[in-house]
């Protein structure tokens, strides 16, 4: 059985990246174009800051639960390079 905040993330992960459906990715593919909205997201959500400690302005979480976003994010479909560069760069 997952923690609560475990599932918590997840959860609100999975209903971010579904915003960004098929089409949107499929747009971005065609154009060979960044998914600036969708980074700007997850951003401003917190979900890239989550190896920041807070007295830098992240969530001071660890990399369990980094690995949760990247997952959700990989299982929404959408693209997750420019997430896993920022999150690890940053982080």
């Amino acid at each position: 059985m997952e923690a609560p905040e475990i599932t918590e993330i997840r959860h609100a992960v999975r209903a971010l990246c579904a915003k960004y459906g098929e089409d949107y990715w499929l747009e971005l593919d065609r154009e060979r174009g960044y998914p600036t909205e969708f980074v700007a997201e997850l951003t401003e959500s917190g979900f890239l800051t989550v190896l920041i400690p807070e007295a830098y302005g992240g969530a001071g979480l660890g990399v369990y639960e980094a690995a949760v976003v990247m997952e959700e994010v990989c299982r929404s479909g959408a693209h997750a390079g420019a997430c896993h560069a920022q999150m690890y760069v940053m982080g």
